[in-house]
Parts: C-alpha cells; sequence; structure tokens
C-alpha cells in the first residue's frame, strides 16, 4: 500500500530522491597529515528485499524489523560494479563500527574509523554501509582505489543527500 502511495506521488510530481556519495582519506598516524585521498565517488543506494531504499519504506510503513540505523561500514578489495540489489561487498577485508554522524541541512555524514593496526597494508577498492550491521544499505567502488600503508590511519566518508 505504501508503494503504490509512493508511486502515485511521483506521478503527481513528488520527487523524493536520496543520493549518496563516498571517499577514503589516510592520514599519518603520529601527525595527522592527509597522506592520500581518493576523492569523491558516487555510490548506489540499494533497492532489494531488507536493503537500502526498502528498508526506507518499510519503516515509513510501520514494519520495525530494521532501526534503520547505519551501524557499520565494510571495506574490500572487489572491483566488481555494484548492483542495485547487491546484500554484501565482493571481497570485504574489515569492517569499521560506532560512526560519527553529523548532519547539516540536506545531507547526512557518515565517518568510519580504522586505526592502522585495524586495516592491512594494501590496495582498497569496494566500500558499503550496513543497517544493523547486516542489512546492507550502500555499494560503492571508489573511483581511485584506495591504497593503505604502514603508519596510515583511514577515515572513510559517506555522505547522504536528499534531493
Amino acid at each position: 500500500m505504501l508503494k503504490k502511495l509512493l508511486r502515485k506521488l511521483k506521478m503527481q510530481g513528488e520527487v523524493f530522491s536520496i543520493e549518496g556519495k563516498v571517499r577514503a582519506i589516510g592520514r599519518d598516524h603520529i601527525t595527522g597529515e592527509i597522506v592520500s585521498d581518493t576523492g569523491w565517488s558516487k555510490n548506489l543506494i540499494m533497492f532489494g528485499t531488507n536493503t537500502g531504499k526498502d528498508l526506507i519504506l518499510d519503516r515509513l510503513g510501520g514494519d520495525n524489523t530494521y532501526t534503520l540505523n547505519i551501524t557499520s561500514l565494510g571495506i574490500g578489495t572487489g572491483n566488481t560494479t555494484p548492483a542495485i540489489g547487491d546484500t554484501t561487498l565482493t571481497t570485504p577485508v574489515a569492517v569499521a563500527t560506532s560512526p560519527v554522524v553529523f548532519r547539516v541541512s540536506n545531507v547526512l555524514s557518515f565517518q568510519f574509523f580504522f586505526a592502522d593496526a585495524n586495516l592491512g597494508n594494501g590496495t582498497y577498492k569496494e566500500v558499503g554501509t550496513f543497517v544493523d550491521g547486516t542489512q546492507m544499505f550502500n555499494h560503492a567502488l571508489f573511483g581511485t582505489p584506495y591504497v593503505k600503508t604502514a603508519g596510515v590511519d583511514t577515515t572513510i566518508q559517506v555522505d547522504f543527500t536528499l534531493v
């Protein structure tokens, strides 16, 4: 019923959209100086059963099975182009929890931190956030792969914008 209502609103010109972008920033773990930045890459908000946009519709309709709180971020080495129905990263390597969250106007930002010791050196190509630690919300490939080296702390920032 809710999905029919949203379709009707869309036909009447009421458009609601959420867009996302992601970047990785590496900082020297002693000085805090930025040593790498992938720049912003667009990400894909999932839309399959119990993922991304489907979770939003469920919550609006009173289905509280999942909190809709983004609680974790996975980073991996996979380079398969994200698809709307993805439920996991292609090649997950590490997970960060407890993001710093802030909102400015219509942009909600999440910053996930990996200390140098908690993310192995390597080349990372994909990232995704998860609701309640299990349900994928978004999936992205870095436009420029993130190369993590020794002595570098990593911050992954994910922004969601309502348009």
